[in-house]
């Protein structure tokens, strides 16, 4: 192989590069994974928090809610629940069905109505969130004013 006069210089200069981008990319990747875990902590580890059961369960005439299990995540306590149609038709159904409190004061829902139109025996799966007071157990009720309008 021929060397000429300056080669070297020009070696030297590519292997310092490789190792600046070799640095770089290391530093990227550790920025990368400190944000990661901020995020996921700003979440509350929602993937990870257990479903708790709630006892509720309401059989409306033309109705039915059942399942109804939450969890808390990150000053959040959501709540997932089940709600059949048992009229004949299509009738609208919103997630508004729950209402939530924590010693005695209603919690604020936090998140979008959803609705869904049913046809008689169609069940669907509904969630939704409320801010969190503190770390009391939560009262799960079906909302009053929700079932006295649909019946």
């Amino acid at each position: 192989m021929i060397v000429r006069e300056g080669s070297e210089v020009w070696l030297y200069v590519i292997l310092w590069l490789m190792m600046i981008a070799a640095a770089a990319s290391c530093l990227g990747m550790i920025v990368s994974l400190v944000g990661w875990f901020v995020g996921r902590r700003r979440r509350g580890n929602a993937d990870d928090a257990p479903w708790r059961q709630s006892d509720l369960y309401v059989d409306g005439d033309d109705w039915e809610l059942w399942d109804v299990q939450w969890r808390r995540t990150g000053g959040r306590i959501e709540v997932e629940y089940g709600v059949a149609n048992w009229l004949p038709g299509q009738h609208e159904y919103r997630n508004d069905f729950i209402r939530v409190f924590q010693r005695g004061i209603g919690l604020t829902e936090k998140g979008g109505r959803v609705s869904r139109v049913l046809l008689k025996g169609a069940e669907i799966r509904f969630m939704q969130t409320f801010l969190m007071r503190d770390g009391s157990t939560p009262v799960i009720q079906a909302d009053s004013s929700y079932t006295e309008t649909h019946r």
